[in-house]
């Protein structure tokens, strides 16, 4: 793995392939190296990443450095399926490995996305209690409304109760979804090596247009020791858009 730093100066970036594969630099938070924190980002042939495509349709970008591996499973239907979920949350699955003996810790806190596309905006990883608290409350604020509507239109019963309950239905199997799935804080080691779990976005950004059928990305991951950055597209380059089931709750 080739560790480079970035300077001040302005670095020239020449692109190698469609998806993802430009030289990582270093990102610093000051001026010096004290405070400079390390980068290494996914690039296609280089021994230390990879790229799989199950059979079930994921795609799986593996990163290491050192002892600690990364790997981010994307569903290549990510975007079309963002319309449809709670909130329209972007989702994406990631894996922890430590090969080593000394202990890693892991949380999906400080996780970004980034809209490549749009104004480079960064989008902040969900912290899960606060997203499950969320939908609670929006869900009781639909019951209410619901009630007000029922005593105006009683006539309408049927119809409220029967939106309400598949609403509920959808409520109840997302925040089971999350205290199953979400990625939790961890500490890998011997004992425990490796992790499995969502991390969720809120799509709702700053930038308010629509998002296009297809988009660039930039996972930015912090590990102890350096910055893990996977670049991505959805849908991958040379797939055509279209929509596969994926388990998980969805609207």
């Amino acid at each position: 793995m080739r560790v480079q730093y970035h300077s001040s100066r302005r670095v020239r970036v020449q692109t190698l392939l469609p998806l993802v594969l430009s030289p990582t630099l270093f990102f610093g938070s000051g001026m010096g190296t004290k405070n400079v924190v390390p980068q290494v980002r996914w690039r296609e042939g280089d021994p230390q990443c990879t790229l799989l495509k199950s059979p079930d349709g994921l795609y799986h970008y593996s990163l290491g450095y050192e002892t600690e591996k990364i790997t981010l499973t994307l569903d290549p239907q990510e975007l079309e399926k963002t319309r449809r979920t709670l909130s329209h949350v972007f989702r994406v699955l990631l894996t922890f490995r430590n090969t080593g003996t000394t202990p890693l810790e892991v949380s999906p806190n400080n996780i970004t996305l980034e809209l490549v596309d749009h104004f480079h905006v960064r989008m902040s990883s969900l912290d899960p209690d606060d997203f499950s608290y969320r939908i609670q409350d929006d869900s009781d604020e639909l019951v209410h409304q619901s009630e007000r509507e029922l005593k105006k239109h009683p006539e309408r019963r049927q119809v409220i109760e029967t939106k309400l309950k598949e609403h509920e239905k959808l409520v109840s199997q997302w925040l089971e979804y999350l205290s199953t799935k979400a990625l939790e804080d961890v500490t890998l080691d011997t004992g425990r090596p490796e992790i499995t779990g969502m991390v969720f976005f809120n799509t709702k950004t700053k930038w308010k247009g629509d998002w296009k059928k297809e988009e660039n990305f930039v996972l930015r991951i912090p590990g102890e020791k350096v910055l893990f950055e996977f670049p991505f597209t959805l849908p991958p380059v040379g797939q055509a858009p279209s929509l596969r089931e994926r388990p998980g709750p969805e609207e």
